[in-house]
């Protein structure tokens, strides 16, 4: 699980529950355009551990570096079908994105 607070002071917790919402709201027409804004928080998230682990002192930040890089460029390639209007292929990389997160244990 993972979280962040941002300047609005809200709380913004990554797990599976936000991910398979946000997967559902994508796929449905009324509501896939309103995802964009917590596309970009878990992406600053995500991109924000993986600097982290990547500058960061200990070997194991180093090994999960490549892990969440990879979890970077997913939900980078969900908000690049988010903005072409392809809500099915961001809701696909965002499914993407669960099985690899899952995998690494980032994601509960």
């Amino acid at each position: 699980m993972t979280s962040l607070q941002d300047k609005d002071n809200e709380m913004l917790i990554i797990n599976k529950d936000l991910v398979d919402s946000l997967q559902r709201r994508l796929l449905n027409p009324d509501e896939a355009g309103q995802c964009r804004r917590q596309l970009e928080r878990t992406l600053g998230i995500k991109e924000t551990l993986f600097w982290r682990a990547d500058v960061g002192p200990c070997s194991i930040g180093r090994a999960m570096s490549a892990n969440l890089f990879g979890e970077v460029r997913l939900l980078e390639a969900t908000l690049e079908a988010f903005d072409t209007g392809d809500y099915r292929e961001a809701a696909s990389s965002l499914e993407e994105f669960v099985h690899q997160a899952e995998r690494n244990g980032s994601l509960q």
